[in-house]
């Protein structure tokens, strides 16, 4: 009798363990089609930034668009909107782009916030009636709060005068 309930208990460890790696495998599915739901509404929408941002500088006379007032975003975590420049002066616009903390519109001075703010920073050119959208990553700090932030486009053939800026606001929760 020994014997018969050692070989129950190998038969039930056996059905246990399968039925162990069966569940893991559905989880480990079910899991892989979130994230790839998810990378493709992240990519669906950063699309429909774009044409937003495209659509706004072709049928309006600004120079810079850029797609909401205000981000939203969780601690230590990132999120990647872009920025539309569009070149309204009759010769070449030699431009580049600066963001800056602010502080009821006022720029506070001395304060670094390029490691929250990735883009391309060299000096670029702009054809006239020509549009660019850049990619811009935001990461935010490490403190909840709002931030106030200005960007802002320089036109370096005209001694960095600005060629036009936006103010946004950055809230981190969390």
């Amino acid at each position: 009798m020994m014997k018969k309930g050692s070989l129950n208990l190998s038969i039930e460890a056996i059905v246990i363990v399968v039925i162990a790696f069966v569940v893991l495998g559905l989880g480990l599915g079910f899991v892989r089609g979130q994230f790839k739901s998810i990378t493709e509404t992240t990519t669906s929408i950063q699309d429909q930034i774009r044409q937003q941002i495209t659509e706004d500088l072709r049928t309006g006379d600004k120079k810079l668009s850029f797609p909401t007032n205000e981000f939203t975003i969780n601690k230590k975590e990132s999120t990647v909107t872009a920025i539309g420049i569009k070149n309204t002066q009759q010769g070449t616009l030699k431009y580049k782009i600066d963001v800056q903390r602010t502080e009821g519109g006022n720029l506070i001075f001395g304060e670094d916030v390029s490691d929250n703010f990735l883009y391309v920073r060299d000096p670029e050119e702009l054809l006239p009636t020509e549009t660019r959208i850049i990619p811009i990553r935001i990461t935010s700090e490490t403190s909840a709060g709002t931030g106030q932030f200005k960007i802002v486009v320089k036109d370096v053939n005209n001694a960095d005068a600005v060629y036009d800026s936006k103010t946004f606001f950055i809230t981190v929760v969390g």
